[in-house]
């Protein structure tokens, strides 16, 4: 039961294969030294596990936990969490499990794409709760997502007191660790502390396999495994069925190839034909049951067999929760790679039925993965076609996308709903002008021959994607953007609120800013924007970014914060991000905040680099160029202004982009007129120089008073002095001479 006393949710199956821990093994060697790793340094509250295949980092991890005694939620991670939402839907449903109630307000977030907001919470539930709690990640190297593993780093930075975090993987991950290391946090087990020693060697072969082997050769294997576990594991099962284990011990292979040899001739081959097709088969499913095998392979005993392999040959794991089992990684990566040897394609078919298996069962999401690995394209797409809208909006638009990339042309040819929305999708998420071209061009093509909702829909959805991705022409991305929302309208207004964000964005684009005002405002006022977050923040962004234009700043602030605090729990690193950062900006500049400013629309530039010159990226480069010369930091202002110029000759339309390069070229040549003008009339001395480094920041005379412990009347005279040495008159001049005489740099004041 929850917390609340109401009978909790039954999980959905896979869910639950997902984040059942491996059942702890009886006869394995216990390694207390290898225990004691996970507890230093003193104050460890994170642990990472990292070795390669068959070095026991999920045994170590598993014992260690039972040593613990504290609730367990465990999630064993794959390709497919390449995906925040989906990520921490499972991370969430197992601290729930174990500790009902803890994730329940972060399932709830989830289901709107929340992941930052959901990782808050649930780190907040954990740390409210003070309830002692592991939670283990296994296989994290399957995660390779930027966004995803932005959000590890979220929960490591978060992680309250009396969690303790726990990450299994093949390789290092490509996380923030550096600072938890640094605070004393960190533990790390690597290959070198995974190894058996020849102690514990002995210990698995001769006391507890009771193999009648020499301390020598004991030794030898030592030597040639290089205490590999998996290695000694496999050796121990060959040397219980020969006569002569220490003469046998000659012919073990002296590197890693010894395995596959042993696995292909000793483990496989020794099977009956009956036994070694069924393991085959289900190391290509992953996670499976009895009654999933008995579906997918045709089979009426799979239990008896999955028991059978389980006890005779350890090539089974059974996960605690249900009845699911996997077959052990290194042996499964062999055993497809033998089945593909031996009957090409039968990987593909055990895929296949089990993409059907799984939709019978509603488990869509799961489907898709089997049928992308079958090479299933029918059915990729259809299922993708079903639910691509649900995916988008719930946070998943990056699976989407990844699955929608598998498909070939001719597929998007036949389902331009998909093609139309993977070129959506891939303009959120940035740097896809050319992909966005020819998806388009797909679904246009497409259109012609598809049914009239699918034909109006792929209309509306093209003009407007046109109308927000400013393809080189203003004048005709405000043409695209009144068509999508004429369009829009009359098709029952299911993309009527993108579509009226979109518009607004072309007329801020093409200054006709009061009618973007009112088209983004329209949109905000559409029943069910809540439910659209990528069509709500970019209309958020449009309305601040007019409002500055009108002069009105709070209420641009208002709608800024809010896109941002949408996109936190959509996306924010995205194209659609680069908006809201972009208002930010020029929210931060016109407060006088230059610092800040340049901060925000470097990031906005950033968002929206591309393959090639967009209206986007270089009105952020002329924001930021204005900005920079404000600051007078002349310099990045000429380099950036001087790309931003190259990207103009490539558009037949910019709109105000033009205009507002050509002011700030004014205003950055003006500055370094007033930089190169008159003569340094006496170097500052060491002391005006540490004032003048801080000048070029945003910090005030107290902020810098405080930061070099001297009264505000002394930094207003070194300021002073300056200014005089400088011979220049304002703060700005004063940095833009100091970078153009390379002062910004010095340590001491040059003589």
């Amino acid at each position: 039961p929850r917390a609340d006393g109401r009978p909790a949710e039954r999980l959905p199956p896979l869910v639950e294969a997902k984040i059942a821990p491996p059942q702890t093994r009886k006869g394995t060697v216990s390694r207390p030294r290898v225990l004691r790793l996970f507890d230093v340094p003193e104050d460890a509250t994170v642990a990472l596990v990292a070795a390669p295949p068959g070095y026991g980092k999920t045994t170590a991890a598993r014992e260690w936990c039972a040593l613990r005694g504290d609730p367990l939620a465990w999630v064993t991670l794959d390709a497919g969490d390449n995906d925040p939402v989906r990520l921490w839907t499972y991370a969430a449903s197992a601290v729930d499990g174990v500790s009902p109630g803890l994730g329940a307000g972060s399932l709830l977030r989830l289901r709107g794409g929340a992941v930052d907001g959901a990782i808050d919470e649930l780190t907040s539930r954990i740390g409210a709760s003070r309830r002692r709690l592991i939670v283990v990640l296994d296989d994290v190297q399957t995660v390779t997502d930027a966004d995803s593993l932005a959000s590890l780093d979220r929960f490591v930075e978060r992680l309250p007191a009396g969690c303790r975090l726990v990450m299994i993987t093949r390789t290092n991950p490509r996380l923030r660790l550096a600072r938890a290391r640094a605070r004393g946090i960190l533990a790390e087990i690597r290959a070198a502390d995974l190894a058996f020693t020849a102690a514990e060697a002995r210990e698995l072969l001769v006391d507890r396999c009771e193999l009648p082997l020499s301390d020598h050769a004991v030794d030898v294997l030592m030597m040639r495994t290089e205490g590999w576990p998996a290695a000694l594991v496999l050796a121990s099962v060959w040397l219980r069925r020969v006569e002569e284990p220490n003469a046998a011990l000659r012919e073990f292979g002296g590197n890693h190839r010894f395995i596959v040899d042993y696995l292909r001739e000793e483990v496989i081959g020794s099977m009956d034909a009956d036994t070694r097709d069924f393991l085959l088969r289900a190391s290509v499913l992953g996670r499976f049951t009895a009654e999933m095998c008995d579906g997918v392979l045709g089979r009426t005993d799979s239990a008896t067999v999955i028991t059978e392999l389980e006890r005779t040959t350890l090539s089974m794991t059974s996960l605690e929760r249900g009845a699911w089992f996997r077959v052990h990684a290194l042996l499964a990566e062999f055993a497809r790679f033998q089945l593909a040897s031996l009957e090409p394609g039968a990987a593909e078919e055990v895929h296949r039925r089990a993409a059907d298996w799984l939709r019978g069962r509603g488990l869509f999401a799961e489907a898709v993965e089997h049928a992308a690995a079958a090479g299933d394209q029918d059915s990729v797409a259809d299922i993708l076609s079903a639910y691509h809208l649900p995916l988008i909006r719930n946070g998943r638009a990056r699976t989407f996308l990844r699955w929608m990339r598998t498909l070939p042309d001719e597929q998007l040819l036949e389902h331009p709903e998909l093609a139309v929305a993977g070129a959506t999708v891939a303009s959120v998420f940035g740097r896809a002008t050319l992909e966005r071209r020819r998806l388009l061009d797909l679904a246009g093509r497409g259109a012609s021959s598809a049914s009239e909702p699918v034909r109006a829909y792929v209309e509306t959805a093209t003009a407007m994607v046109r109308a927000a991705s400013i393809e080189g022409d203003v004048g005709q991305a405000v043409i695209d953007g009144r068509r999508a929302v004429e369009l829009a309208q009359a098709t029952g207004g299911e993309l009527l609120v993108p579509a009226l964000g979109s518009l607004a964005r072309a007329l801020y684009f093409a200054g006709e800013v009061d009618e973007a005002w009112s088209s983004a405002l329209r949109a905000i006022e559409q029943p069910g924007v809540e439910q659209r977050p990528p069509g709500h923040a970019l209309a958020r962004a449009m309305l601040a970014l007019a409002e500055l234009a009108r002069g009105q700043s709070e209420t641009a602030r208002t709608h800024a914060e809010r896109a941002r605090m949408i996109l936190a729990d959509f996306g924010g690193r995205s194209w659609l991000g680069g908006n809201a950062a972009a208002a930010l900006g020029l929210l931060h500049a016109g407060e006088g905040k230059l610092s800040e400013a340049e901060r925000e629309l470097a990031y906005a530039e950033r968002l929206f680099r591309d393959e090639i010159s967009t209206v986007d990226h270089t009105w952020a480069l002329v924001l930021l160029a204005r900005v920079r010369c404000s600051r007078g930091r002349l310099e990045g202002a000429e380099a950036a202004l001087r790309v931003a110029r190259a990207g103009l000759s490539d558009f037949t339309d910019s709109g105000i982009v033009a205009t507002l390069a050509d002011e700030v070229a004014r205003d950055l040549s003006e500055a370094q007129a007033r930089a190169h003008h008159g003569e340094v009339r006496e170097p500052p001395s060491r002391a005006e120089l540490a004032v003048l480094r801080l000048l070029a920041t945003d910090l005030s005379s107290r902020e810098i008073s405080a930061m070099l412990f001297l009264s505000q009347n002394t930094v207003r005279s070194h300021t002073r002095a300056i200014y005089r040495k400088l011979g220049v008159n304002s703060r700005p001049d004063a940095v833009a001479r100091a970078e153009m005489l390379d002062l910004l740099r010095e340590t001491e004041s040059p003589m």
